[in-house]
């Protein structure tokens, strides 16, 4: 690796303890990082002279006094957008990732509605003046080109984002798939950025992220990964809306609630806004009751094949959220049924927690463009 990627790779550690610890010794960062004093001192002085953190004195007994770094709030706000099949919500935080403000744009046809969404956020945008907007997105995203490959549930195909976004003049801008922003989001919050980890959502869709203790796995053409609502099981089962036969979804997400008045998962996606009143009639329901009986096969069938791929990846850490998790029990059942389905005998044993933070998907988008700004400004001021 050269020195320069060395550096970038040391930065990108650096920001990870800083948005996980919020207030971190110098000392503690020197050891979690395991670099040198010297290399932490040239950071911190790249940060400090673009007014990115702060360092503060703190008395320590005996000897040289401690020192604490914490992000500076007051360097810039940045946004974090979750553009979903429901709607497009958009959230302001400070440089230090504490929330602002927000707005929400209800979504019906994601095609029609592009230009008025556009133009709310300008607005938006023009109040606030960010330093960028992280996006985070449901589909295949091309993390490169910033297109969205395929995205059956937006009704978007090879669909280039740029164009769009430019109208909202931003200085910068990442994309991303949505799950993979949630997993980043809790990452964040929770601190734990040193065990890997996967993180599941459950609702209407089904999506996963996995973490290698390092990095969110993507494929190696940088296009996003882990499609685990797509992953084929049952070849001769229903036909999906993404063209395959028998997905995940088709047998272990919120549309089995409604299937027999949908009659097909695709009729389902295409008709969302007909099915939508009743879904969250369940899901009020399932948020009263200890159990509802026709969530029993749901969570049965999502918890034997999240079984293997717990088994495949060995997380030390199982997130599991998103919109369909809307009650403790419905968190507890998953949790005992995976373990059902993994004896003592394979070693594995991940903690399992539930992710009950709503603002998770825009955190993690957020985080995101914060790490593609950072770099680009310490790269500029180098240069000059």
């Amino acid at each position: 690796m050269k020195i320069e990627e060395i550096r970038w790779d040391n930065l990108t550690k650096l920001l990870d303890f800083l948005y996980a610890g919020k207030r971190v010794l110098r000392k503690e960062l020197t050891e979690k990082m395991k670099i040198r004093n010297s290399t932490l001192s040239y950071l911190l002085n790249e940060l400090t002279k673009l007014e990115m953190i702060r360092i503060e004195k703190i008395a320590g007994g005996r000897g040289r006094p401690n020192h604490v770094v914490s992000l500076n709030p007051e360097h810039g706000t940045v946004f974090g957008v979750k553009l979903g099949r429901e709607s497009l919500r958009a959230i302001v935080f400070d440089f230090s990732l504490k929330k602002i403000d927000s707005i929400e744009y209800p979504l019906h046809e994601i095609g029609k509605s592009i230009p008025d969404v556009i133009s709310e956020l300008k607005r938006f945008v023009e109040h606030y003046k960010p330093v960028g907007a992280g996006f985070a997105v449901s589909g295949t995203v091309d993390l490169k080109s910033k297109r969205i490959i395929k995205s059956p549930i937006l009704n978007l195909r090879n669909f280039d984002f740029e164009p769009v976004i430019s109208k909202l003049a931003l200085s910068e801008f990442v994309m991303c798939n949505d799950v993979d922003a949630l997993h980043i989001g809790q990452i964040v919050e929770s601190g734990i950025i040193n065990k890997s980890s996967l993180t599941v959502s459950f609702g209407v869709g089904i999506g996963a992220s996995y973490y290698d203790g390092q990095d969110i796995f993507v494929g190696s053409d940088g296009k996003t990964a882990f499609e685990f609502g797509h992953h084929g099981v049952d070849p001769d089962g229903e036909k999906c809306y993404c063209g395959r036969i028998g997905c995940l979804e088709t047998v272990a997400s919120e549309y089995v609630l409604v299937k027999e008045r949908a009659g097909s998962i695709g009729n389902f996606v295409a008709n969302f806004d007909l099915f939508r009143p009743i879904i969250n009639q369940f899901r009020e329901k399932a948020k009263k009751e200890e159990r509802l009986q026709e969530y029993e096969r749901i969570i049965k069938s999502l918890s034997y094949y999240l079984s293997n791929l717990v088994l495949s990846l060995r997380p030390a850490i199982l997130w599991i959220g998103g919109e369909g998790i809307v009650s403790e029990w419905i968190f507890n059942d998953i949790v005992k049924s995976i373990h059902l389905n993994i004896e003592d005998g394979w070693e594995i044993k991940p903690e399992i927690m539930r992710i009950t933070d709503p603002e998770s998907w825009e955190k993690g988008a957020a985080f995101l463009l914060l790490r593609k700004y950072i770099s680009s400004r310490i790269k500029v001021g180098n240069k000059g």
